[in-house]
């Protein structure tokens, strides 16, 4: 039962901090629209079982760009314990379901399909976002791999509540370069500093 609390509390969390990303995503990309491909239960959608996408933005040319979400409490973004390399709050990235068991799966890292990842870290009270980030995915797996893999450039950690998943977190100074757009004044300052230092 305590697992059915967990996961309806993060559907909730979810559910209230949706309408904030697709404000962010019309600043972004004006006259957009979201198709939530998990609208109707999680892992509904081919996409998103297979590839690892939750949404498309759909852009006024009716493109789309298909994209990954994650939201985070706000205690993940100010608290030193809770992160990898304090002050830097950590991007963190699904590695393998029900790990160490018989049931041990590839996680999200295997199957992640789609061109950009929204993460965004709560504000105090739920009503917006504090700090998020848009990772351009390519460039963000181009960066793994230049650093020799997950283990290089972020710490292996045990998620006990969701299916036994493990994860890596990483310091989000550390994907900087793969940045597309951010809110957060001290992130542009590093990608600044990257391209013209």
């Amino acid at each position: 039962m305590g697992n059915d609390f967990s996961d309806l509390s993060t559907v909730k969390f979810q559910e209230k901090l949706k309408p904030y990303a697709l404000e962010i995503y019309q600043n972004l990309f004006p006259g957009c629209y979201l198709q939530d491909l998990r609208e109707e239960g999680v892992n509904v959608h081919i996409l998103d079982k297979e590839f690892g996408i939750d949404s498309l933005i759909v852009l006024k040319s009716q493109q789309w760009i298909s994209i990954q979400e994650k939201y985070r409490d706000y205690k993940f973004l100010i608290t030193p314990y809770l992160q990898v390399e304090p002050p830097y709050p950590d991007f963190t990235q699904e590695f393998k379901n029900g790990y160490g068991t018989n049931y041990e799966q590839p996680g999200e890292w295997f199957k992640l399909g789609a061109q950009l990842y929204f993460y965004g870290w709560a504000n105090e009270t739920n009503t917006e976002f504090e700090r998020w980030v848009l990772l351009n995915i390519a460039q963000y797996k181009l960066l793994v791999e230049k650093a020799g893999g997950l283990d290089k450039i972020g710490k292996l950690m045990k998620n006990n509540r969701h299916g036994k998943a493990s994860f890596y977190a990483i310091p989000i100074y550390k994907l900087i370069q793969a940045i597309y757009a951010t809110n957060s004044n001290e992130f542009n300052k590093l990608l600044a500093a990257q391209i013209f230092g």
